[in-house]
């Protein structure tokens, strides 16, 4: 899963510069490839059923932020694996990951962290350390890019955080607009 989040009032500009259109559909986050939300911290959120879609990727998100700031993330529960990052003007502000193959207490962060940031890694830390017992395989640092973004946008991918659980689903894509040729067609 993926997800990216923007102010609401800027909503529209995020959804035209994706090539996204509401339909009349709600559904729950996952659902379907795109649903979004205005969550109760003022920011709407566009959850993705891909991880590392390429909405998420650098150049879109360069693009998306030179007139908003944007907060994204991507999700792999399997191999325990998560990132959260936030754009400004055009230019990365932070990025933090975890990866679970790279050992439990993986994390990588830079940039410029948000406030909170080293609580929330500090706290993540000590349940890891506290957990270590014999048959603990338990990876509390894959939150901790998870809930950095939490504590900026208001959600969490497993704390919905909308009231009803109810999200539009959206069409289209700047992916999906690309011309696809007949199967027959080998040139």
């Amino acid at each position: 899963m993926s997800w990216l989040a923007v102010e609401a009032p800027t909503s529209e500009y995020l959804l035209q510069n994706l090539r996204l259109t509401s339909t009349t559909e709600t559904a729950m986050f996952g659902e379907s490839l795109f649903t979004g939300s205005n969550l109760p911290s003022g920011w709407f959120i566009l959850v993705i059923n891909q991880c590392e879609h390429e909405f998420i990727k650098p150049k879109v998100l360069e693009s998306l932020s030179s007139n908003v700031d944007v907060v994204a993330c991507s999700i792999e529960e399997h191999v325990m694996w998560s990132t959260a990052e936030m754009w400004r003007n055009g230019s990365r502000v932070w990025r933090i990951e975890h990866d679970g193959q790279k050992g439990i207490s993986h994390i990588s962060a830079s940039g410029l962290l948000p406030d909170g940031y080293q609580a929330i890694e500090r706290r993540f830390a000590e349940q890891q350390r506290n957990s270590s017992g014999v048959g603990s395989d338990t990876d509390y640092f894959f939150e901790v890019p998870l809930q950095t973004a939490r504590s900026i946008v208001g959600f969490k991918h497993d704390e919905s955080g909308v009231e009803g659980g109810s999200f539009l689903v959206f069409n289209g894509g700047a992916s999906s607009q690309m011309a696809t040729k007949p199967w027959w067609k080998f040139w």
